[in-house]
């Protein structure tokens, strides 16, 4: 998951259910595996809810196939100097209140993220000085020094695009104040918001004429959903639910790689994980190789660092390490412990619903070195705080390190650079901020590839993180629907070429 969704709070508008479909106004339920928690504050975890229901857009999108960036609200974008991008607005695009898209409004709206107490990772003001309208169809940003990777921010959806009547005392309101094929018209809070298409939308209209999106935490009950037809799509299926969707004819189980790895974050900052010996204790301790035949049913590789082989950014010699209980009780007594003297807390959050078997195996693979783990599983919201301060022994999360921004950089360094954002496990290396701020000038690909595997091999050699698995994501819909695709960037879900037939 991406990380810091912030805690619980009010939805910013009132309750109610989709209208029923009439005659060819088709009605299409999807089951989302997170609830919004921050009123739409896009400078969390929310702004993604509403890139996936078809309500926010952003500047530009990145095709994950293709590897580069696409025109969304922007049609061109140039470095007009050094720390100076400009971009040009999409002509003739309407908010759903009707107020015109210009280059004040869209400045107006990415000033508002910046500003927030907690900026998005993607956007702060390390990475952006300024933002200004140069006329009604031209947005420039400045950077505080030369930038290769500012247009891959600009795909972030926390850098979605409201109108000005949006941002109220109470939080974000997207009723009438998104640009996308579907706007919001009524929630309940924390359970479902509905939308209807938009009329005046600037690309295709969507077929579809209102949407149903029910936040459902508990990956089981997204699966039974889409099999009894409740919903016509359900997002992050769980493996064990597969088996059945797949003897289902009436529903499609779609499967895709996804630049996501789960792994056991240490906190540096306290004993026992402030010692090197004991982190590689931990590491060599675990089975990968049962976790991603076990408990993903095969559907996960063993983690050879934080990057899959085969993605640009892997060192090509990294291996996923082998279990080995006698080295990790010998680096367990160079660490200074004896069996049975170290009892440590795991966290894990039950949003992702293979997170009970694998922490029950990491506790069973470090009680066999004399290790006791006493597991605490919650929602999210309830352990980040624990997260945020500091205040843990170790946790399981599931990271995605091309969703903050396009491009390794953001996810790097939010998780590992002194000053990150979301420097959970409190790692500190000025040569690695260093290289981290070199590959932000870096316009080719390849160098920054290169960068980005000497960093990826600190983590492993390190045991910053004890990575487990290279995972794949599971999405199932009904087989009446057509022109869905599970965005492995779990950005989209309901997109205006998603079409509801008569099954």
């Amino acid at each position: 998951m991406s990380a810091a969704l912030t805690l619980a709070a009010c939805g910013t508008f009132d309750g109610g259910t989709a209208s029923s479909s009439d005659g060819d106004e088709q009605t299409l339920t999807v089951s989302l595996q997170f609830t919004p928690r921050a009123n739409y504050a896009l400078e969390t975890d929310d702004a993604l809810v509403l890139t996936q229901v078809g309500c926010l857009e952003t500047l530009l999108t990145y095709d994950d196939e293709a590897g580069a960036l696409r025109p969304a609200l922007a049609t061109e974008w140039r470095q007009t100097a050094p720390t100076v991008w400009e971009f040009t607005l999409r002509d003739g695009v309407t908010f759903q209140d009707g107020t015109d898209l210009t280059a004040d409004a869209v400045a107006r709206s990415l000033r508002h993220v910046l500003d927030a107490d907690t900026p998005p990772r993607a956007f702060t003001p390390e990475s952006v000085s300024a933002v200004e309208a140069v006329d009604d169809a031209t947005l420039s940003i400045t950077t505080p020094e030369p930038s290769a990777l500012l247009p891959y921010r600009l795909a972030s959806g926390n850098t979605g695009i409201l109108a000005r009547a949006a941002y109220g005392d109470q939080g974000i309101d997207p009723i009438g104040h998104c640009t996308g094929p579907f706007t919001p018209v009524s929630q309940v809070a924390g359970q479902s918001i509905s939308l209807e298409r938009n009329e005046d939308y600037w690309g295709e209209p969507a077929e579809i004429a209102h949407v149903e999106a029910r936040f459902i935490a508990e990956g089981a009950t997204r699966a039974t959903q889409v099999q009894t037809g409740e919903s016509q799509i359900a997002l992050g299926v769980p493996v064990t639910s597969l088996a059945d969707l797949r003897d289902d004819d009436d529903v499609e189980v779609t499967e895709e790689f996804t630049p996501r790895t789960t792994g056991l974050y240490f906190n540096l900052a306290r004993a026992p994980f402030d010692d090197l010996a004991a982190r590689r204790a931990v590491q060599a301790a675990l089975d990968l190789d049962a976790m991603a035949s076990g408990v993903y049913a095969g559907g996960a590789q063993p983690a050879v660092g934080p990057f899959a082989p085969g993605e640009l950014w892997a060192p090509e010699d990294a291996v996923a390490p082998t279990r080995d209980p006698a080295a990790a009780e010998r680096l367990l007594a160079e660490a200074g412990y004896e069996p049975g003297e170290l009892s440590l807390t795991l966290l894990a959050y039950t949003e992702r619903p293979e997170f009970a078997d694998l922490a029950a195996v990491v506790q069973a693979d470090l009680e066999a070195i004399g290790i006791d783990v006493e597991v605490r599983s919650s929602n999210y919201s309830a352990i980040e705080p624990s997260l945020l301060e500091g205040d843990f022994d170790f946790a399981l999360l599931s990271r995605n390190h091309l969703t903050d921004i396009a491009d390794p950089l953001g996810y790097l360094t939010s998780d590992y650079s002194c000053a990150g954002s979301y420097n959970i496990s409190q790692h500190c290396d000025q040569d690695i901020d260093e290289l981290l701020s070199s590959a932000n000038t870096m316009d080719a690909p390849e160098d920054r590839a290169t960068v980005y595997g000497d960093v990826a091999r600190h983590l492993q050699d390190e045991a910053i993180t004890a990575f487990i698995v290279h995972e794949q994501t599971y999405a199932a819909h009904r087989t009446s629907v057509s022109g869905f695709v599970d965005d492995p960037l779990a950005r989209y879900a309901v997109t205006a070429d998603v079409t509801l037939g008569r099954s």
